[in-house]
């Protein structure tokens, strides 16, 4: 059963609730996020069948128009994604740390995808856009070296949209710090 994810940033609030009203009544979908973001914009992640999620992004591209700041269709998601940006993961053992932040919800969720299938690395959260001035952040977890290559992977798919805002890597964080992921 494959599926996808299909991500639409709005910058009008009001038709934002108009293109996930339109997604949802287009294909058969799973809504998992549809909020307003900082500042002032208006987030949709919906979820399904690859073929069901594209038709709904192709509709919120029609719906949305000139309002669309940013999309992200993404087939064959990898399924810690879903899990992660739910914030569902349980993560029994955090070792390395890595964190990527960008300036677009679609960027790190497509960064997010990518990392977690470039290494043998556990993701642990992603959030999205609330109360971040817009932006959004995923953190993994894994071996040292597999840790450096999903941070550099998912550098490289956020970069490439010139929306990189910052990637660290953090060897064997203090006890102090895991407090903040348990």
């Amino acid at each position: 059963m494959e599926k996808a994810l299909a991500t639409i940033e709005s910058i009008s609030v009001a038709r934002g609730y108009q293109i996930a009203d339109s997604m949802l009544k287009s294909a058969s979908v799973s809504l998992y996020y549809a909020s307003t973001t900082c500042p002032g914009k208006f987030l949709i992640i919906v979820g399904g069948q690859v073929s069901a999620v594209k038709t709904a992004a192709n509709r919120a591209l029609d719906v949305g128009k000139e309002m669309i700041v940013d999309y992200m269709f993404l087939p064959n998601v990898h399924p810690q994604v879903i899990s992660a940006l739910s914030c569902s993961t349980e993560v029994k053992d955090i070792r390395d740390l890595g964190i990527v932040e960008a300036m677009s919800a679609p960027s790190v969720l497509e960064a997010a995808d990518a990392a977690v299938k470039a290494a043998k690395v556990d993701l642990i959260e992603i959030r999205v856009g609330k109360g971040m001035g817009s932006k959004s952040f995923f953190s993994v977890t894994g071996e040292i070296s597999d840790v450096k290559n999903a941070v550099k992977t998912a550098e490289g798919v956020v970069a490439s949209r010139g929306l990189l805002v910052e990637a660290v890597v953090i060897s064997r964080p203090h006890k102090g710090l895991l407090e903040v992921f348990a």
